[in-house]
């Protein structure tokens, strides 16, 4: 099952499954003049990883960026942009351009209150192509629910997202305690838009709890499996585990400031 969501005026697309939405979209050109001004403020600093930035909750706001993700051919580039404001307020956004044209926003996920965090990360791109792959990782400070884990592939000329929709991963596991971690993601060779999913399944604990306690039948085994989500026809189905993840992954740093 795949979720696919259309373009703003300015190709923007934004998170909004936790609040508001027509406000937003009303907002986007306001949304879209605001992120290129906060791209020119000064950068309290950069970090490879931009998935997880940890706010203790009385830190000064930071603004970190990801380092530039090229495309093949370095025709196109992209990077994440995270700003963390007072009380752990996040704004994730993505920012793509072509050749030496200016940055535009493509992708946002606004801050939620009560220590929602959120962050993302480039993945890489697909070959030969304008289609740029991301994970993304919503959660909250100090709560043991889990994560709530994304992998998006963006057209960055266009703006659509192609999301799966990863619960399908334990559709076949719902008699067993289980839960996953993406640990990559691609796409296939096809000519359609395939994405490969790599998550490795393991079985959820309690506090003070052992694998132990879990009776045999309920476990969920220590595995890691490939799944194959295909646009074009809908289908969703696990691959080999040697399924290759052709994607392009070339980064250089961040001179934004």
């Amino acid at each position: 099952m795949f979720c696919r969501i259309g373009t703003g005026t300015y190709g923007l697309i934004v998170s909004i499954a936790l609040i508001f939405c027509v406000a937003l979209v009303i907002c986007l050109p306001s949304l879209a003049e605001v992120g290129q001004k906060a791209a020119k403020t000064v950068v309290s600093g950069s970090s490879k990883y931009t998935l997880f930035i940890n706010c203790n909750g009385n830190e000064k706001p930071k603004r970190v960026l990801s380092p530039v993700a090229l495309s093949e051919g370095d025709e196109w580039s992209a990077y994440v942009e995270v700003n963390i404001q007072n009380d752990c307020l996040y704004t994730t956004r993505l920012w793509v351009a072509k050749g030496n044209r200016p940055y535009r926003l493509v992708y946002l996920i606004p801050p939620v209150r009560e220590n929602a965090e959120n962050g993302m990360e480039i993945l890489g791109w697909a070959r030969n192509s304008r289609m740029l792959l991301v994970q993304i990782e919503q959660w909250q400070y100090g709560s043991d629910a889990a994560d709530l884990q994304r992998v998006l592939a963006i057209d960055a000329g266009t703006g659509v997202v192609y999301e799966p929709h990863l619960e399908a991963l334990l559709q076949d596991r719902k008699d067993k305690r289980c839960a996953f971690r993406v640990t990559d993601a691609g796409f296939s060779s096809d000519k359609n838009v395939v994405m490969l999913v790599r998550a490795k399944f393991f079985t959820p604990l309690e506090i003070d709890e052992t694998e132990a306690d879990v009776p045999a039948a309920m476990r969920c085994g220590n595995t890691e499996e490939t799944w194959s989500f295909n646009y074009a026809t809908g289908e969703i189905k696990p691959v080999g585990s040697a399924e290759p993840l052709h994607i392009f992954r070339k980064f250089m740093p961040n001179q934004a400031k």
